[in-house]
């Protein structure tokens, strides 16, 4: 089944339907629960993107999710923890666990969860979630003018309780952004808007970039994902060496690319 435009218009929403969410000005204890959501993508939509979902048949693959969020929170003790999804390499399936291990956060009607794509080279919270591709993103935010607003490049995902950011469409990819201090102010930001927000970042491959490293300083915990019979033990805990060990929750192994 291949979206229609609407679909991609529910997910975008409009600019004054962002305005009226993410860029409003936030007020203590303010949470995305309390906000008005855009219409929900249809279960199509969502199995045709490898989410889950609440009506699926199969309920294995959520209660699998549901495990993850389990263990993966219980490394932290705040409610705005910042979960970073690596791979080893490419094609582990990094942005499917990323992207339902964010939804299946959002699925408890007490926590919110914020998506942020920042795997540059090879971005697809946008596809992943029909945003018109001319949307911007968090690379759009490293501009000359020093905005740096968050709430400029927050999105609807069609999921309750889920925002994405995506990666952007500036065609500086090659830039080095995430050492930034303001990619600090960004994650910063994004963890502190909702006292009930998680922040999971969806990052390129521990090994052949130092991207995931530099992420993995703002992050609370983070995840490495493994392809199954794709990785020999010692490129995993190469990959694995990368992380602090008190950050690294574990390695997930993961059959689907």
């Amino acid at each position: 089944m291949i979206p229609d435009q609407s679909a991609k218009r529910r997910a975008g929403g409009s600019n004054h339907e962002r305005k009226n969410d993410d860029q409003a000005s936030i007020g203590p204890g303010r949470t995305i629960a309390r906000m008005d959501e855009s219409k929900a993508l249809s279960p199509g939509a969502l199995e045709q993107q490898r989410l889950i979902h609440a009506r699926m048949r199969d309920f294995r693959q959520i209660d699998l999710f549901r495990e993850l969020r389990t263990n993966v929170l219980s490394h932290v003790s705040c409610r705005n923890a910042v979960v970073l999804v690596t791979g080893v390499g490419r094609r582990c399936g990094t942005s499917f666990l990323a992207r339902n291990l964010a939804a299946s956060i959002a699925f408890d009607e007490e926590r919110t969860a914020l998506l942020m794509d920042c795997n540059l080279r090879h971005s697809s919270v946008a596809d992943d979630f029909f945003l018109p591709s001319e949307s911007p993103g968090l690379v759009d935010l490293f501009g000359s003018d020093n905005k740096t607003d968050l709430g400029r490049v927050i999105y609807p995902s069609g999921v309750p309780r889920l925002r994405l950011v995506p990666a952007g469409r500036s065609e500086r990819r090659g830039m080095e952004y995430f050492a930034s201090v303001r990619m600090r102010g960004l994650i910063q930001e994004a963890r502190s808007r909702y006292d009930d927000r998680c922040l999971v970042i969806d990052a390129s491959p521990a090994l052949g970039s130092p991207d995931a490293r530099i992420l993995s300083e703002y992050a609370d915990v983070v995840v490495l994902v493994a392809g199954e019979a794709r990785h020999q033990a010692d490129t995993i805990a190469r990959a694995a060496a990368v992380f602090p060990p008190d950050r690294l929750a574990g390695v997930i192994f993961n059959h689907l690319p």
